[in-house]
């Protein structure tokens, strides 16, 4: 079976601070939830996963949550109007595709 990565990007030249990558995740959060994937700490109990940061070329920050399932169309709208709405800076929201 091959792997297949699901995920959701935020992009941006606009570094974020814990409370900005905190609203990103719980604005996913409330659209997604079910399809957050979920990990299990060493003693057991379940945690959400995090969001990964990296920079990526001419310096963009990029935000990324992993999914067990891919977003579809109209929560990914969905997502994206909401950060409209809620942030102050450009950005890209990005979602894996699988074809």
């Amino acid at each position: 079976m091959e792997f297949v990565k699901y995920f959701c990007r935020l992009v941006t030249t606009h570094e974020l601070d814990n409370s900005d990558v905190a609203e990103y995740y719980d604005i996913v959060q409330s659209v997604v939830p079910t399809k957050l994937v979920t990990a299990v700490s060493d003693d057991g109990d379940s945690i959400s996963a995090q969001v990964i940061v990296y920079e990526g070329e001419n310096d963009y920050f990029v935000y990324e949550i992993i999914l067990q399932e891919q977003v579809n169309l109209d929560e990914g709208e969905t997502i994206s109007d909401t950060l409209m709405q809620e942030v102050e800076y450009d950005f890209e929201f990005e979602t894996s595709l699988e074809i």
